[in-house]
């Protein structure tokens, strides 16, 4: 699995262009296809302080990534946050549009580069995560804990998440401080 795993992501990084973007995003952010979208074109909050609207909140940390509070809730699923290193996140949101054409596209290249199905990106970064953090705090990006966990996760050990996170691909060779 690691070797799989370590093989897959050298592939996806060299991919250039917004189609490569598409799909580092993917990778990076563990997100499903349909809550990259929201993200996109979901308005930031400008707010820096405690707010609690229902607009978007990103925070860029001091280690090269950025936590964006997503809070964006449909059913079962649920997404709380995620981590992208900053330049990715900065590089996807200058993007003047971006549907679920751009997914497809993206879907279609990994398929044919490496025989991973887009959606399968977000199983990529749950395995990275794991390998460092415990399974609650791999949960929490993944969207599957309680809330309660997430609100303390978001509000108290973001600092620890991102170091984890960094720490999490650095182990598959990926230095998320480079220019990615």
């Amino acid at each position: 699995m690691i070797t799989l795993l370590l093989t897959k992501s050298e592939t996806f990084l060299a991919i250039q262009g917004d189609i490569g973007l598409t799909i580092k995003v993917g990778l990076f952010s563990g997100l499903r296809e349909d809550e990259i979208i929201y993200m996109h074109n979901k308005e930031i909050c400008t707010n820096l302080g405690g707010c609690s609207c229902n607009k978007m909140h990103a925070f860029n940390k001091s280690n090269s990534l950025t936590v964006v509070v997503i809070n964006w809730f449909r059913g079962h699923k649920k997404c709380y946050f995620t981590i992208l290193p900053t330049a990715i996140w900065e590089q996807f949101r200058n993007i003047s549009n971006f549907t679920d054409v751009d997914i497809d596209v993206a879907h279609k290249l990994t398929k044919k580069i490496a025989n991973v199905m887009f959606v399968e990106l977000r199983k990529l970064h749950y395995n990275v995560m794991r390998r460092v953090m415990d399974m609650n705090e791999a949960d929490i990006l993944a969207g599957r804990a309680k809330s309660v966990s997430a609100k303390h996760y978001a509000m108290y050990e973001l600092d620890k998440l991102t170091e984890d996170y960094a720490q999490a691909w650095n182990k598959f060779g990926v230095n998320i401080s480079e220019n990615i």
